[in-house]
């Protein structure tokens, strides 16, 4: 008669919970570290206008400008020009600076910007789109 000595089964199930903790501790540590590299990677190549009013703001997974996909509308009283050459300063000096300072993961999401005149005439639209990590 094969007998397993008193306690074995607990420490089996106790190596069994150990090891799906590390499983489910690892797939955390992963998707916030992307979620992390993903924001740095965005913000800067579609950043929200200084003068603007956000009025719509989606994302679907854990933050804007984070891991999945964000789309962001801004409405302006500034003038389509103004705002051009904002966001083509802004965002060019991002990418510029990133070429030169070898910035590991900026070119990680694919993010870009629509500006347009508002529907009513005055002022402009902004739409921010960006994905990431997926």
């Amino acid at each position: 008669m094969d007998e397993r000595p008193y306690g074995c089964r607990g420490r089996v199930a106790l190596g069994i919970l150990g090891i799906m903790v590390l499983v489910f501790g690892c797939i955390a540590v992963t998707t916030l570290g992307i979620d992390a590299a993903c924001y740095t990677s965005m913000t800067p190549k579609i950043p929200i206008y200084p003068n603007g009013s956000i009025t719509l703001e989606q994302h679907n997974f854990l933050r804007v400008f984070g891991m999945g996909e964000t789309v962001m509308i801004i409405d302006t009283d500034d003038e389509p020009s103004v705002v051009r050459d904002w966001y083509g300063k802004t965002v060019g000096a991002a990418y510029k600076a990133a070429q030169d300072n070898f910035v590991p993961f900026f070119f990680l999401a694919n993010a870009r910007y629509s500006i347009t005149g508002a529907a009513d005439g005055t002022g402009t639209q902004i739409i921010l789109n960006g994905v990431c990590g997926g």
